[in-house]
């Protein structure tokens, strides 16, 4: 079974429900890459991982606002 754009947006939008925590964020993605591999296109991919590494510095961070428009972007993308 595919792991849909749409799917890991409605989560990512759990997850920032709950209140925007980069670790947290960072961590549950690293997660869902281990979790959901074999059922992750390489372009959704791309994407969970960079929300993954968020947690390494700075540099990488996404703020509330960026995510909330890839929940948005992803959501019509399918």
């Amino acid at each position: 079974m595919t792991y849909t754009k749409k799917q890991f947006a409605q989560e990512l939008k759990q997850q920032l429900e709950r209140g925007y925590d980069v670790m947290g964020l960072s961590q549950w993605a690293y997660l869902l890459i281990i979790d959901r591999y074999r059922e992750i296109d390489l372009e959704l991919d791309k994407i969970i991982q960079k929300i993954a590494v968020m947690g390494e510095g700075s540099e990488f961070e996404f703020s509330e606002a960026e995510l909330l428009t890839l929940v948005n972007q992803l959501n019509i993308s399918e």
